[in-house]
């Protein structure tokens, strides 16, 4: 397995595995929009980081995200847009792998790096494979369903 910097030639299939990643979810969510999920990713590659895990060619997980900084302060951190690995994969190391590339990615740039989880389920498990990584929780996401 491979982690690397994703390319424009990764769009289609980072775009259809998103797409996959929105029909996994456990609550309902508005429909995606063909044409921002396509301009997010675009964006994504050019001004922020997207990774990818590819085995024998062929992309099976991705981290992308973009420089931010939150609404009170204009110090800039790292955070995630994305982050999916293809269910028959989940059991490789591409997650861990894709987490710890992009972490860092960001503390090479000096950036302090917010990754989250939403809408998906098997919270519990989640919080505690962030926090194996060293990363601390930070909240929760409430949403009116």
């Amino acid at each position: 397995m491979e982690i690397r910097e994703a390319t424009m030639q990764d769009i289609k299939p980072i775009y259809e595995m998103l797409l996959n990643m929105h029909s996994e979810t456990k609550i309902k969510l508005a429909p995606v929009k063909p044409e921002k999920l396509y301009n997010t990713i675009k964006l994504a590659l050019e001004e922020g980081i997207v990774l990818v895990a590819e085995v024998e060619g062929k992309i099976i997980g991705s981290l992308g995200g973009m420089k931010n900084c939150d609404w009170w302060s204009d110090e800039k951190h790292l955070s995630d847009i994305w982050y999916y690995v293809a269910p028959e994969k989940r059991n490789s190391l591409a997650a861990i792998k894709l987490v710890k590339n992009f972490i860092y990615s960001g503390n090479s740039a000096k950036l302090k790096i917010k990754l989250g989880h939403v809408f998906s389920g098997d919270i519990e498990r989640k919080d505690k494979f962030f926090e194996r990584l060293g990363l601390t929780k930070a909240g929760s996401l409430f949403v009116e369903i």
